[in-house]
């Protein structure tokens, strides 16, 4: 049998581990990939499509720019997750079928005010999920195997959605862009459902917390106070920098679509392939290796939309920053998950996403408003995204990974949840 990860009393203090049944670990582990799967299906939908079917249908430039910053608006709110959020495999099951079936209604209601209030209200449902996903994750695969076992769901989650889109995007040029939505949307909702059967009694019921309990687990971290700051850094310069990618690829480049669709495909690609070889890397190598050749791999998938001269250059940023997002992703799921015990992960996580979802809002803006009021041109703002994630990166490469210093003195952490 394999060892589980250590829990803890709401108290802080170290409970007995408990074995992990090998046949209860594959159940849980196919269960939470094929609900893994139904993510990557809608999040596939809503991030992929979503936006182009608003603009068929009339949503102005401002919508786009609202729609682009839901996912963040979503991330800062999913700090109230400690209050309302889900307490159960099941519950947090019901709240993902929920998000799901907004883009089913959406081919009942056919106007931009209705896609916005369903993008929001889809990325909503995701966010307010996620701590206690985190959660789960901990008391249901053990660490040394942990790397491995998120890999396989992450490559799962990102294949579906590269699938989904592919298949909406056929169907779409014969029924419609909505209906084709709400027909692969409903292919999500039943494989969301499957979660509900996950047995992870150790994750259930976890403490209620406050928005500012969520706030002070992060401050009482040494280590992921750094992190977020690194990630602020490193995150920001690469949102900010993605809406500046269409006008290298129309401007500079007059890309037709079908080359751009092969941009798309080279990163779906190869962050699909790539998240078993990060997992593995983490379980061998700690998830220190993964945020710091996941940073460098994305800042050189800006650089080189920078300086690209031709398509050419940007089908090397499509690897490398599909490379990127499941390292990065990998890496975070890591660090967290590493340092917070069982009681106290859904806290940390929705105080990590709080802080990270104020980055989001801001960022799509920043960039592109340069641009819009001439006072930087494309390459110009791209070297400025280009220096704020430089510097997310380095911090990366100087932060201290030691278990220690992300999770603090056991004390202190009560001491600033107290008194919260």
């Amino acid at each position: 049998m394999v060892a589980a990860p250590e829990a803890t009393s709401p108290a802080g203090e170290l409970a007995r581990p408990g074995p992990v049944e090998p046949d209860a670990l594959r159940r849980n582990l196919a269960l939470d990939l094929t609900s893994a799967i139904g993510v990557g299906v809608s999040f596939g939908l809503v991030a992929g499509l979503l936006n182009t079917v608003a603009r068929r249908f009339g949503m102005d430039p401002i919508g786009l720019a609202a729609l682009a910053a839901a996912p963040f608006v979503a991330n800062f709110l999913g700090m109230l997750a400690g209050r309302v959020g889900p307490r159960s495999p099941r519950q947090l099951a019901l709240l993902r079928v929920g998000g799901a079936g907004l883009l089913v209604l959406l081919v009942f209601a056919p106007v931009p005010l209705a896609m916005m209030a369903v993008a929001y209200g889809y990325w909503l449902s995701y966010s307010l999920g996620l701590p206690f996903q985190y959660r789960l994750w901990g008391a249901i695969y053990p660490p040394r195997l942990r790397g491995r076992l998120l890999g396989v769901v992450g490559t799962g989650r990102a294949a579906a959605g590269g699938v989904a889109v592919l298949a909406a995007g056929l169907l779409a040029d014969r029924l419609g862009g909505l209906p084709a939505v709400a027909i692969v949307a409903t292919v999500a909702v039943v494989l969301l459902a499957a979660s509900a059967g996950i047995r992870a009694p150790d994750a259930a019921d976890p403490p209620r917390f406050s928005a500012r309990q969520a706030m002070a687990a992060l401050r009482a971290r040494p280590g992921l106070r750094v992190a977020v700051v690194a990630q602020a850094f490193y995150g920001g310069g690469i949102i900010a920098a993605v809406p500046l990618y269409a006008l290298v690829q129309v401007d500079r480049l007059q890309l037709s679509l079908g080359e751009v669709g092969v941009l798309g495909l080279l990163a779906a690609g190869s962050t699909t392939i790539s998240y078993l070889a990060w997992g593995t890397l983490a379980d061998r190598r700690g998830h220190p290796a993964l945020l710091r050749g996941g940073s460098i791999l994305g800042l050189l998938s800006l650089l080189a939309y920078t300086a690209a001269p031709s398509v050419a250059l940007l089908w090397v940023a499509a690897v490398c920053a599909g490379l990127a997002s499941a390292g990065i992703d990998l890496g975070l799921q890591s660090v967290i998950l590493g340092a917070a015990e069982s009681d106290e992960r859904a806290v940390v996580m929705a105080g990590w996403n709080a802080l990270t979802g104020l980055r989001g809002i801001a960022a799509p803006f920043v960039a592109s408003g340069l641009v819009q009021l001439h006072l930087l041109d494309v390459t110009g703002a791209l070297v400025v995204c280009g220096v704020v994630t430089a510097i997310g990166t380095l911090m990366y490469l100087r932060l201290d990974f030691s278990p220690d210093a992300l999770s603090g003195n056991a004390a202190s952490r009560r001491f600033a949840l107290d008194r919260a």
